[in-house]
């Protein structure tokens, strides 16, 4: 009897042990389902943000590529207008030497009439060279005593009023 005692006691010891490390396995199985779980939602998070980054990416890359058009169509009318002040400011150097020549008879222009504007002037200003008056008569009165428009280029600002200042400008002709 002493031996089965003995052998129910340790069944039941043993049994008792068990259990106790039966419930610290369902404990830690639960807290690691508890953490796949929760992996799992900021899987589904991060993939939820990839996914919207990969749309703005989109996006902005579009963006990038109409903000790079619309530079390289600025430059391209900066360089058109540049090169427009600079054939302006000769035809004005021209007529200037014209109206001041001895003979008092004007020189032609530079442009002839009837010759279509270069491409490169820009479009809106197409119509003012079509109807600008001929000869130098125009920008020579402007010159004379009208003040300057704020539509000038500045260096332009500068002739003009040299030219107001000096006395055979206040002479009439």
């Amino acid at each position: 009897m002493r031996v089965l005692a003995l052998l129910i006691g340790v069944l039941v010891l043993s049994g008792c042990v068990t259990k106790e490390i039966y419930n610290a396995q369902v404990i830690r199985t639960n807290n690691f389902q508890r953490q796949l779980a929760e992996e799992e939602k900021h899987s589904a998070d991060l993939a939820a943000e990839i996914t919207r980054l990969k749309i703005q990416i989109t996006e902005l890359e579009a963006q990038n590529r109409t903000l790079t058009t619309q530079l390289h169509e600025a430059k391209a009318q900066v360089v058109r207008s540049l090169e427009e002040v600079g054939r302006l400011q000769a035809e004005i150097k021209q007529a200037r030497a014209a109206s001041q020549a001895p003979s008092g008879a004007a020189a032609p222009t530079p442009k002839a009439r009837g010759v279509a504007p270069s491409s490169t002037e820009p479009p809106d200003r197409l119509d003012e060279l079509k109807l600008a008056p001929s000869g130098a008569a125009a920008p020579m009165r402007k010159a004379r005593g009208a003040a300057p428009s704020s539509t000038e280029p500045s260096d332009r600002l500068d002739e003009l009023k040299d030219d107001a200042a000096s006395p055979h400008a206040s002479k009439p002709r």
